[in-house]
């Protein structure tokens, strides 16, 4: 747990203010309940009111995150809501950059007013993944008690995963439906293995994390049925039919006393107590054509498997990693399979049902994902699939597990399976923690990182010195090029030294063009400075940088003399190139290179 609590809590300070999904609506949600001290009125129009377009959901989460930052002052929350016009979540991130908001140094530590508001807010999200910790583990223990190491290893395989940390670093209430979801399945296994035990105390505690689920997202309604199939089955096992009423009861106890109000209040203002109606109207559009099979196939669910790994910034994930967690995935799959086949008799039925109910609810969440992809547009998001997570960490464990095992006792029929359990385990484990460090370091980072400042006025040029200032207040003091040639294929380093006299209100982009004499094009890149981390809202004036532009070869592109130049124009305007000041110039000539092309140009 003290793993996951010092991932989550370096996440939370890494990434900017409302840099995760919906974010700022679900802070915005939590700040109108603890400055109302009341439950939203959504409206039937885009963005759903005063509460932002995520007022619909249960409270309970934005009501314990109030809580935690009411005596805060938000009223700066406006003005950390900064759009960056260029952002993208794929391609390359110097063309656009990462960030959702510009983070100015009203962000920074140590944190005050909104800014000190969301960590909190931050900090009930990431108690909420120490709980599911707690949670995932109990179960795994449940349902193979004396096998640490494998509750270790699916434990760490389903919270440290990079895109859950993320979720656990914002404020957001996908990781608290994790915990209670969870716990409630817990229960529901402990009354499968322990059926000629369960009481009406058992029911009703699964009737209370089924009603903070409910209270959490309404996508914990699926439990409702598979409850009722365990305390089905629990009575059949223990065959106690006259129980059968009194546990179901004991379960819906607690359901009605805790979350039949929020169904009721929707019901009474909205005409419809899943507030289906309103959150199509408010927060989730109808798709605007039918879903069809190859977009589902080729689109979706690529997005969804990309988004269920990748934390903040999927779209940099390289394709064959998420192909090679795909064909593990599959591994495991079968290797689960064959540990059911094999050990069916040691499992007996009760703890083949266990296990058959935690494949039923993965089978749930991802047909109820799929359905929310046919419905609404922009839905299809790996942290949907979050609730089943544990059963994902458990084929993947006890799948690769078994697959080992087969290996191993073919080469050694005195091979000790325990020991091979262990190893396995602790490879998973580790594995588990190298990939949020390396998603960390390698793509979380740098997305949002910014460059070294330095004095402008004492600051050294590495290269050649220039002093070209354009009319918005930019000013190149230096340059340097990575070669005097390049080839098809390459790309071309263009260092360039940055600075500004005074603040810049707008968000320009740079390009770098080689052009010929003749007005021909050989390459060209249009960037956000800083690899999209430091865009021109963001410079400090007296402050100088270091940016480089890589510049590839276009096709086509043929062999010759050609200019580096490089020049500024405000973003969305690529027309309206910026003058350089006391010329009529609206570009900086830096030096000349050689292209080596063959004579039908590059390919």
């Amino acid at each position: 747990m003290s793993v996951f609590a010092v991932l989550a809590a370096t996440y939370a300070v890494v990434i900017p203010l409302f840099e995760g999904p919906d974010e700022d609506d679900h802070f915005r949600y939590a700040k109108y309940l603890a400055d109302e001290r009341a439950l939203p009125v959504q409206l039937f129009q885009a963005g759903g009111g005063a509460a932002g377009h995520q007022g619909w959901q249960p409270p309970l989460y934005y009501a314990l995150a109030a809580l935690a930052f009411s005596p805060v002052d938000t009223s700066d929350y406006a003005r950390r809501l900064q759009r960056n016009p260029a952002q993208s979540f794929t391609g390359d991130r110097a063309c656009c950059g990462r960030n959702l908001y510009f983070h100015l140094a009203a962000e920074d530590f140590p944190y005050e007013r909104t800014t000190l508001a969301v960590h909190l807010a931050r900090g009930v999200t990431i108690l909420f993944g120490m709980l599911s910790v707690v949670a995932i583990w109990l179960l795994v223990t449940t349902l193979f008690p004396g096998y640490r190491y494998l509750a270790l290893a699916m434990t760490a395989v389903a919270t440290w995963n990079p895109s859950f940390l993320f979720a656990s670093a914002l404020v957001s209430n996908d990781v608290p439906l994790v915990a209670f979801c969870t716990l409630a399945l817990w229960v529901m296994v402990k009354m499968i293995l322990r059926a000629e035990s369960v009481n009406w105390k058992t029911s009703a505690l699964l009737g209370t994390f089924i009603a903070l689920a409910l209270l959490t997202k309404t996508t914990a309604l699926g439990l409702l049925p598979l409850g009722a199939v365990v305390i089905l089955f629990a009575a059949y096992r223990a065959r106690a039919w006259r129980a059968l009423f009194g546990l179901t009861f004991a379960a819906l106890g607690p359901i009605v006393i805790l979350s039949a109000w929020y169904f009721a209040r929707n019901q009474i203002l909205y005409g419809d107590a899943l507030a289906y109606r309103l959150i199509a109207a408010s927060a989730l559009p109808p798709r605007d054509a039918p879903l069809t099979l190859p977009e589902l196939w080729q689109i979706n669910l690529p997005w969804l498997w990309q988004t269920f790994w990748g934390g903040p910034t999927p779209g940099d994930f390289p394709q064959w990693f998420l192909y090679a967690l795909l064909f593990a995935l599959l591994v495991g799959v079968i290797g689960a399979a064959a540990y059911g086949i094999r050990q069916r008799r040691a499992l007996g039925a009760a703890r083949l049902g266990a296990l058959g109910m935690l494949l039923a609810w993965l089978a749930f969440i991802f047909a109820a994902q799929v359905q929310f992809i046919r419905v609404a547009s922009g839905t299809d998001q790996g942290r949907y699939l979050f609730p089943a997570i544990a059963t994902v960490a458990l084929i993947y464990v006890l799948g690769w597990r078994e697959s080992v095992w087969q290996i191993v006792s073919r080469v050694r029929r005195a091979a000790d399976e325990r020991a091979v359990t262990r190893h396995t385990s602790l490879v998973w484990t580790a594995l588990a923690l190298a990939l949020p460090l390396f998603v960390l370091i390698a793509f979380t980072l740098p997305a949002f990182a910014r460059p070294t400042l330095r004095d402008a006025a004492n600051a050294q040029i590495d290269g050649a010195p220039l002093d070209a200032t354009f009319e918005n207040g930019m000013q190149l003091r230096g340059y340097q090029l990575g070669a005097r040639a390049v080839s098809c294929g390459e790309t071309l380093d263009v260092h360039l030294d940055w600075t500004s006299a005074e603040r810049l209100r707008a968000t320009y982009r740079v390009f770098a063009h080689l052009v010929s004499a003749q007005g021909v094009v050989a390459g060209n890149k249009d960037v956000i400075p800083g690899g999209g981390a430091y865009p021109t809202v963001y410079w400090q004036p007296g402050k100088m940088f270091r940016d480089t532009i890589r510049v590839p070869l276009n096709p086509g592109a043929r062999a010759g003399a050609y200019n580096v130049i490089v020049g500024v124009y405000p973003f969305g305007a690529p027309d309206e190139r910026v003058n350089l000041r006391g010329a009529d110039a609206d570009y900086v000539t830096l030096s000349d290179v050689r292209v080596n092309a063959p004579p039908e140009g590059c390919p």
